[in-house]
C-alpha cells in the first residue's frame, strides 16, 4: 500500500492543522479587508456577497463530491470481505467432494489462510516488512491449494467435483487480489490537499468580507472552521480501513474462521 502524507500522519494532527489553517486563513482575510478601506457601496456589497457564495457553493460541491468517493471506497471494502468469506467458504465445501487424503490437506491449508488473511486485513498500521511477509505467505498457501486442484482434476479430468473445486480455488485467488486492490485504493492524496486549499480559500474570502465591512463575526467563523475541519477529518476516517472511528466489519471472516475451526473432515 503506498504510503502517502495524509495518510501516515495522525487523525488528531490533521484535524489540528487543518482547524490552525482556517482560522488563520479567517483572519488574515479580515486583517486584509480592514487594510484595503474601500468604502463598502451597495453594488460593491452585493458583488462581493455573490462572490463568497459562490466559492462557497463550489466548496460544499467538492467536499460533497469527496465524501461520496470516500463512502463509496468504505461499502466496497465492507462488501469485498464478505465476498472473500463466501468465496473460501465455497472452495471449503467443494474440497469435502475430494478424496480423503486431499480433504485433510486442503483443510489444514484452509485453516491457515483464513488465518493469515485475517491477520493482514483487521489490523492497523501493519509494519510495511510484516504486512509484505504476511502477503508472501499468503501466495505460498495460495500455490498449495492450486497445487491441490490441479492434482485433483489431474488424476480424475472428468470428475465434475473436481472441477467444481478448481473453479473455487481460483475465485478465492481471483478475489484475493480484488480485496487487496480496494483496501489499498483511497481518495487521492492530491484530492484532499486540494480540499483543504479550497477550504482556506473560501474562508479566507468570508473574512475578507467580513474586513471590508469592518464588522468581524469571529465566533460564527471559528464555527464553521470546525464544522469544514470536523468534515474533513469524516473523509479521511472512511478512507483509513481500520485505522480510524469508523472500521470495517470482518464478522463474516471471524464467522467463517469459527466454522472451520469446527469442521472435522
Amino acid at each position: 500500500m503506498t504510503q502517502e502524507l495524509l495518510y501516515s500522519t495522525p487523525q488528531w494532527l490533521i484535524g489540528f492543522i487543518t482547524l490552525v489553517i482556517l482560522i488563520v486563513s479567517v483572519e488574515m482575510g479580515y486583517l486584509i479587508g480592514l487594510k484595503v478601506k474601500v468604502e463598502m457601496t451597495p453594488p460593491m456589497k452585493t458583488q462581493i456577497s455573490t462572490i463568497q457564495t459562490a466559492i462557497l457553493t463550489i466548496f460544499t460541491f467538492l467536499l460533497g463530491f469527496t465524501f461520496a468517493m470516500a463512502l463509496s471506497r468504505f461499502d466496497n471494502r465492507k462488501q469485498m470481505v464478505v465476498k472473500e468469506s463466501n468465496a473460501i467458504g465455497t472452495a471449503v465445501l467443494r474440497s469435502k467432494l475430494l478424496p480423503e487424503n486431499q480433504r485433510a490437506r486442503m483443510m489444514e491449508l484452509f485453516k491457515q489462510y483464513v488465518k493469515v488473511e485475517f491477520s493482514i486485513t483487521s489490523r492497523a498500521n501493519i509494519p510495511a516488512d510484516e504486512r509484505l511477509l504476511l502477503n508472501r505467505e499468503t501466495k505460498r498457501i495460495q500455490t498449495l491449494m492450486w497445487d491441490e486442484a490441479f492434482a485433483a482434476t489431474e488424476n480424475n479430468p472428468l470428475s465434475v467435483p473436481a472441477g467444481l473445486f478448481a473453479t473455487s480455488i481460483n475465485q478465492l485467488i481471483d478475489i484475493k487480489t480484488e480485496r487487496d486492490i480496494a483496501i489499498s485504493n483511497h481518495v487521492p492524496e492530491i484530492v484532499l490537499l486540494g480540499l483543504l486549499l479550497f477550504a482556506a480559500l473560501a474562508i479566507g474570502i468570508l473574512g475578507y468580507g467580513n474586513g471590508l465591512a469592518a464588522t468581524h463575526a469571529r465566533y460564527p467563523a471559528v464555527i464553521l472552521c470546525v464544522v469544514i475541519t470536523l468534515s474533513f477529518i469524516l473523509i479521511i476516517d472512511l478512507d483509513r480501513p481500520n485505522r480510524g472511528l469508523t472500521q470495517v466489519s470482518q464478522e463474516s471472516m471471524v464467522d467463517l474462521m469459527n466454522v472451520i475451526n469446527q469442521v472435522n473432515m
